[in-house]
């Protein structure tokens, strides 16, 4: 997969988060915590919005390294975004055994599969 494509690609998927936060952050609430209500369920809902608006400002930056032409810092780029997608997803399986909250397994997947492609397409860069 070539630079800028898994760069474009990198950046929609935390858009679709974002954008779906946005759509629905008391859907995303109350599937993490289902008794959640009133005061708690508004806070929730809060750092949704949040969350959501601080995503975006990731895609938004990530969506622009897509013109960087210098293979070492493409290189690097990649590095940063890899890791980045390898943590939130050890963050995502963490989550249930620390703090009894269900596992994602959408989001598990998506950003799993995001860093093994972003560490792929960077071991190809020459």
């Amino acid at each position: 997969m070539s630079y800028k494509n898994m760069i474009t690609g990198a950046a929609a998927l935390p858009l679709s988060f974002a954008l779906a936060f946005a759509a629905m952050p008391e859907f995303f609430v109350l599937g993490t915590f289902p008794d959640a209500e009133g005061l708690a369920l508004d806070v929730g809902i809060y750092y949704r919005y949040v969350m959501a608006v601080m995503i975006f400002m990731v895609a938004c930056i990530t969506f622009q390294a897509r013109n960087v032409s210098d293979v070492d810092n493409q290189k690097a780029i990649l590095l940063g975004v890899g890791a980045a997608f390898a943590v939130m997803c050890a963050a995502i399986i963490s989550l249930p055994s620390f703090h009894g909250t269900p596992l994602n397994v959408p989001p598990m997947i998506a950003t799993g599969t995001a860093a093994v492609l972003t560490f792929w397409s960077r071991s190809k860069l020459s």
